[in-house]
């Protein structure tokens, strides 16, 4: 016989609800298109940001147990010469992008390495908790 625990549906219930809500915050700001590649693997969560332009040292991270916030912005530089373009596509640009982890992982176990415009961060997963019934003497 199950025994009928009413906090655990209720549990469920805001436990869903914040994942759904975490998701509604994967945005993109100010215009900047910054495409994420987001797997697990061997108990990590491992995410690919392309930034093209942006210099390491313009990349700032910050990390909690809900995801991981990107921002960066790519400069242009800027010339005392008067140059005239026949086409200028190439511009200053800010990024900002918020990923909610899709499981739950150890924030200060976030690294991260930006090579060749992609910014690589990987994330321990935090092991998956079990529930189980105790016996009272």
């Amino acid at each position: 016989m199950r025994r009928l625990d009413r906090r655990d549906g209720i549990d469920d219930v805001v436990d869903h609800m914040q994942k759904m809500f975490n998701q509604f915050q994967d945005i993109t700001d100010f215009g900047g298109r910054m495409p994420v590649n987001m797997k697990e693997e061997d108990g990590k969560v491992i995410i690919s940001a392309d930034m093209p332009g942006v210099q390491k040292e313009d990349i700032n991270l910050k990390a909690d147990s809900n995801g991981l916030e990107i921002s960066a912005e790519s400069k242009e530089e800027i010339k005392e010469e008067n140059e005239k373009y026949i086409r200028k596509e190439r511009t200053s640009r800010r990024y900002r992008r918020k990923v909610a982890w899709p499981t739950e992982v150890d924030p200060k176990s976030v690294s991260a390495d930006y090579s060749d415009g992609v910014l690589k961060i990987e994330a321990e997963k935090e092991p998956e908790s079990e529930n189980w019934d105790i016996e009272i003497d």
